[in-house]
C-alpha cells in the first residue's frame, strides 16, 4: 500500500495507490472520506497537515 499526501491551495488530498480516499479543506476543517474501507478507525496511517 502506498499512501500519498498532496496539498493544493486550501485543500489536503490523501491517495491510496493513486486513488483519492480523503479530502480536507484546511481553512474550514471540513473533510470528506471517499473510501471508508481504505480509511477507517483501524487504519495505521495518520493524516497531518503542514503548519503555516
Amino acid at each position: 500500500m502506498v499512501f500519498t499526501k498532496e496539498t493544493k491551495d486550501n485543500e489536503l488530498y490523501l491517495y491510496l495507490n493513486g486513488k483519492l480516499i480523503y479530502k480536507k479543506w484546511l481553512k474550514t476543517g471540513e473533510s470528506k472520506v471517499f473510501d471508508v474501507m481504505a480509511y477507517d478507525k483501524y487504519t495505521e496511517y495518520s493524516i497531518k497537515e503542514k503548519s503555516k
